[in-house]
C-alpha cells in the first residue's frame, strides 16, 4: 500500500514538472529572441509561457515585446494588471511611456509620480515628467518646478532636469532662477532653441533688454523659421530704438505668422511704430492700415487718421 501511495505521488508530479520545464523552456527562448531585438517570435515564446503559467513575470515580459512593437494600449493594459510594486523599473518606465503615447494624461501622470517616488534618481523621468505637467493637457507647472527642485537637491547638474525645470520657471514667472538654471545648461556646453527663447523672454521681463536682445538673437541664428523668436526679438529691439533691425525680425514675424490675425495685428502695429519714430510718416501709415485690417482698433484708428491729416498736401 506504502509503495502504490509514493507512486501515485511519484506520476502525479510528472504532469507539473513537465509544466515546469516547458514554462522555463519557453520563457529562455523568448529571451533569447529578445537579445537578437527578434520581438515577434519572442511574443510567441512568452505566449507559450503564459498558457503554462500565468503569472506576473511573463506578463511584464510580454509587454515589453509590446512596447518595442510600439504597441503601446496592449502594453499599458498588460502591466495595468501587475501590482504596482511588483513592477520593475523598466515595466513602470514602458508603462509611464505607453500612457503618454496613447494619450492618457493623467493617468501618465499618477505613474510618473509613482516612478519618481520608487526611482527619484531617474533623471529622464523627471524632465519628461516635468514636461508632461507643463503641457496643455495637463498645465501644473508649480508641480513641475517641485519636481524639478526636489531632484536638484541633490543632483543641479543634470542637463536634461535643467532644461525641463528652466521651461517650468518661465512659465512660473520666476525668471532669475530660470536665468540662473540656464547659465547651467549653457555652462555643460548644452545650447537649444527653448533655452535660448525662454532666457531671453526671462531678460526681457525684468527690463534688461540688451540681455534679451542678445538671447533673442542666438534663438533665431539656430532657429530663423520660428516666428516667435523673430518676433520677441523684433519687439524688443523697438524698445531700444534699434528700429532698422526691429522692422527686419517683425517682418520676418509676420511672413511666418500670417494665419494668427491678433498677433499680425500686434506685428504691424509695432512696424508702424518703428516707422514713425524713424519719421517715415507714410510707411508708418500703410503698416497701421494692415494692422487694422486684422484689428478694428479704435485708438490706432484714430492715430492713423490724425497722422493721414498731416500728410496731406
Amino acid at each position: 500500500m506504502r509503495k502504490f501511495i509514493i507512486c501515485l505521488v511519484i506520476l502525479s508530479g510528472i504532469p507539473l514538472y513537465g509544466m515546469s520545464q516547458n514554462y522555463k523552456r519557453a520563457i529562455e527562448r523568448g529571451d533569447s529572441c529578445m537579445g537578437v531585438y527578434d520581438y515577434y517570435n519572442a511574443l510567441s515564446f512568452y505566449r507559450q509561457a503564459q498558457v503554462q503559467r500565468d503569472d506576473y513575470v511573463v506578463r511584464m515580459k510580454l509587454a515589453d515585446c509590446y512596447y518595442h512593437r510600439t504597441s503601446y494600449q496592449q502594453c499599458a493594459n498588460l502591466l495595468r494588471e501587475v501590482p504596482v510594486d511588483t513592477l520593475t523599473h523598466e515595466a513602470l518606465r514602458e508603462l509611464y511611456y505607453s500612457l503618454g503615447a496613447i494619450r492618457r494624461i493623467a493617468m501618465q501622470v499618477f505613474y510618473g509620480m509613482t516612478l519618481v517616488e520608487r526611482f527619484p534618481r531617474d533623471g529622464h523621468v523627471v524632465a519628461d515628467l516635468i514636461g508632461v505637467l507643463l503641457s496643455q493637457d495637463y498645465n501644473r507647472p508649480e508641480m513641475a518646478v517641485m519636481y524639478g527642485e526636489q531632484y536638484c537637491k541633490t543632483d543641479s547638474f543634470n542637463t536634461e532636469v535643467n532644461r525641463a525645470l528652466g521651461e517650468a520657471y518661465f512659465i512660473e514667472r520666476k525668471f532669475t532662477q530660470c536665468v540662473d538654471t540656464y547659465r547651467r545648461v549653457f555652462a555643460a556646453g548644452d545650447t537649444t532653441y527653448n533655452a535660448l527663447y525662454y532666457t531671453g523672454g526671462s531678460f526681457e521681463y525684468m527690463e534688461q533688454l540688451d540681455s534679451a536682445v542678445c538671447y533673442f538673437a542666438k534663438a533665431v541664428e539656430m532657429n530663423p523659421k520660428m516666428a516667435v523668436g523673430n518676433y520677441r526679438l523684433g519687439i524688443v529691439e523697438n524698445k531700444l530704438g534699434r528700429y532698422d533691425d526691429a522692422l527686419v525680425h517683425l517682418k520676418a514675424a509676420a511672413a511666418l505668422y500670417e494665419p494668427s490675425k491678433p498677433l499680425m495685428f500686434v506685428i504691424y502695429k509695432t512696424m508702424g511704430e518703428a516707422k514713425y519714430s524713424l519719421k517715415n510718416f507714410k510707411e508708418a501709415c500703410l503698416y497701421w492700415g494692415y494692422a487694422l485690417a486684422y484689428d478694428e482698433d479704435k485708438e490706432l484708428t484714430e492715430r492713423r487718421a490724425a497722422l493721414k491729416k498731416q500728410l496731406r498736401p
